[in-house]
C-alpha cells in the first residue's frame, strides 16, 4: 500500500506477459484478439518452425484470475489459437486468439465500464467515424488485461490476469456501470434466438412518398414496383430518408414506388448487415429473372417478379 491516503501501487507486469487494451472485439463480434509480433518473436525458433499450413489450429485452455477488488477467482475457458494464412503479414503478425461467448460474458462482467464504453462505440460506428475517434478516446480511460502463452509439447496454455482495472470508487458511478452491465450482458450477449428475432422490426409496404419519415437506422430495405413486377433489395446503416432523400435517383432501380424497412438490432455490425444483403440477392436471383445470374429462375416474368440488383 502506498503511504499516500487511498493510494495503492500498480500491478506490476508479470514476467513473460504482455499488456492487453480491453477493447470491443473481446466483447461484441470477433470476440478474438491478435497476438503482438514482438511477443510471438519470444516463443523460441524450435517452437515457430513447427508452425504451419499444416500445424496452424490449437485448441488451449484460457486460465483466467477475475480483478482483485472481484476475489481473484479462478476460471477455464475454452478458445482457440490459430496461424491464419496471410501472405501480405509475416508469421509473427498472424496469430489469432479466438474464444467463446462465455469468457466474453465473463470479461463484461469484471469490467463493466470497457463493455459499456465498447457497445457505445460499436452503437456510434458512424457517428464516431466522423469524428475520426477510437474506441479509447470515449471516457479518458483504458483497463488492461496481461496474458501469458505458454507452449508444452505444441500445445499452449492461456493464462490471463488483471493489469489495470478502473477502481468501484472512482468509476464515477460504479452501480450505474455494473447495473447497466448486467443488463446489456442479458440483452447483447445472451440473447435467445426469440429474443433476438423480437429485436427485428418489419414494416408494412409504404408509399414512395412517405420514406422522407424514416428516421431509424441500420436496415434491410425493400424497392418495389407492382406494375412493371419489378424489386430491389438493399442495406444501409443509414436511415432510408437519408439514403433516399427527396428527387434522389436510385442508380438501378428509379421507378419503385413502394417499399418496406426491416430494422435490424442495432448490434448488428456493417459486416452482417451486408451478408444479409448478400443473402438476399443470391437467394432472390435463384427465384425471379435477373441480370446476374446464368441459369433459368424458378418464376418468370410472366409469374413472378424481375429482379433489379445489379450487385452480387
Amino acid at each position: 500500500m502506498d503511504k499516500r491516503t487511498n493510494r495503492v501501487q500498480p500491478i506490476r507486469l508479470s514476467p513473460d506477459f504482455f499488456p492487453l487494451d480491453i477493447h470491443k472485439s473481446m466483447f461484441i463480434n470477433d470476440l478474438m484478439i491478435s497476438i503482438p509480433a514482438y511477443y510471438v518473436k519470444s516463443w523460441s525458433l524450435n517452437i515457430l518452425s513447427q508452425h504451419g499450413s499444416d500445424n496452424c489450429k490449437w485448441e488451449v485452455d484460457i486460465k483466467y484470475t477475475s480483478p482483485k477488488e472481484l476475489g481473484q477467482k479462478t476460471y477455464t475457458f475454452k478458445a482457440k489459437l490459430t496461424l491464419a494464412n496471410s501472405k501480405k503479414r509475416n508469421q509473427e503478425s498472424n496469430y489469432r486468439l479466438k474464444w467463446s461467448n462465455e469468457f466474453a460474458v465473463q470479461l463484461a462482467k469484471d469490467y463493466p465500464k470497457s463493455f459499456v464504453r465498447s457497445l457505445e462505440f460499436h452503437i456510434g460506428d458512424e457517428y464516431y467515424k466522423n469524428l475520426q475517434y477510437t474506441e479509447f478516446d470515449i471516457g479518458g480511460f483504458k483497463e488492461q488485461l496481461q496474458v501469458k502463452i505458454k507452449w508444452e509439447n505444441n500445445k499452449p496454455t492461456v493464462v490471463m490476469k488483471e493489469f489495470f482495472r478502473v477502481r468501484d470508487e472512482v468509476q464515477g458511478f460504479p452501480n450505474v456501470f455494473k447495473e447497466l452491465s448486467s443488463y446489456l450482458i442479458a440483452d447483447y450477449l445472451l440473447s435467445s434466438e426469440d429474443e433476438l428475432l423480437r429485436r427485428i422490426q418489419v414494416s408494412d409496404w409504404k408509399n414512395r412518398g412517405e420514406i422522407n419519415k424514416e428516421i431509424n437506422e441500420n436496415n434491410i430495405y425493400i424497392l418495389l414496383n407492382r406494375q412493371t413486377k419489378e424489386v430491389y433489395f438493399g442495406e444501409t446503416k443509414k436511415s432510408l430518408s437519408k439514403r433516399y432523400p427527396d428527387k434522389q435517383e436510385h442508380h438501378s432501380f428509379e421507378d419503385w414506388n413502394e417499399y418496406a424497412v426491416i430494422q435490424l438490432p442495432p448490434e448488428t455490425s456493417d459486416h452482417t448487415r451486408l451478408l444479409i444483403e448478400r443473402v438476399l440477392i443470391a437467394t432472390s436471383s435463384k427465384i425471379f429473372p435477373n441480370t446476374l445470374y446464368k441459369g433459368e429462375p424458378v418464376l418468370n416474368d410472366k409469374n413472378g417478379l424481375t429482379l433489379k440488383n445489379k450487385k452480387k
